[in-house]
């Protein structure tokens, strides 16, 4: 009897557009939070002054920090990641760390609905498997902040929680390989195709999307993936 030969089915890779957040204002995303957190709430109110103790962006070297990680140690990190916000961690807990955590680190009052809306766009993180694409709009080799320049890398891993605890700040983490910057260009992706729905911090670029084709057309010639 012959044996039947294995096929070997090529998994297709998904593409996400990847906002870094570096430690400015961000959007206020908001979720419907029906849950019961009238305990934590407590916990907050009780806080004393002395275990508030906001996170010095201004001289904590976080720019440089993301920057390395991304190019040297082939890391890309997410922001909103301060302690106890692994996203692997069920919802109710992560909502309960986010406006505790909020208040310590941030000095801000958080309602849960607010932090369920961070919830709904972070948790995408966990939908990127290996060889996924990552757009990282503005952002090149030699600038985290670059307006002409956009990067482009590959999922290595999937999702991970790594707390820096000199940063305290930007622990969601994905291990990335194939990394390669571009300058916008109509014959690349230009600066608008990023615009809506890829506003938040991470966003899949899905089919029904007016972009989807130019992106996955670049993507394709310069990756060979399968999208």
């Amino acid at each position: 009897m012959c044996k039947a030969k294995k096929q070997t089915i090529m998994k297709k890779s998904k593409i996400f557009v990847f906002r870094i957040s570096k430690g400015n204002e961000s959007g206020n995303p908001i979720g419907r939070c029906p849950l019961d957190y009238s305990r934590i709430k407590k916990i907050i109110r009780d806080l004393d002054e002395a275990e508030i103790s906001p996170i010095d962006y201004d001289n904590n070297g976080h720019l440089d920090f993301i920057h390395n990680e991304l190019w040297n140690i082939k890391v890309l990190r997410q922001g909103w990641g301060i302690k106890n916000l692994d996203l692997n961690q069920k919802i109710q807990p992560w909502i309960e760390n986010y406006m505790l955590s909020g208040k310590i680190y941030w000095d801000t009052d958080i309602d849960c609905n607010q932090a369920k809306g961070r919830w709904n766009i972070l948790k995408r993180i966990l939908d990127i498997n290996e060889n996924d694409i990552l757009i990282i709009p503005k952002t090149s080799e030699k600038h985290l902040n670059d307006y002409n320049k956009f990067t482009v890398c590959q999922a290595k891993e999937t999702y991970f929680f790594d707390y820096p605890l000199e940063i305290q700040d930007f622990g969601h983490c994905i291990k990335i390989k194939n990394i390669k910057e571009f300058t916008y260009d109509k014959a690349t992706l230009e600066r608008g195709d990023f615009g809506t729905p890829y506003l938040w911090a991470v966003t899949e670029v899905k089919n029904h999307h007016s972009r989807f084709m130019k992106i996955k057309d670049f993507i394709q010639r310069e990756f060979e993936v399968i999208i």
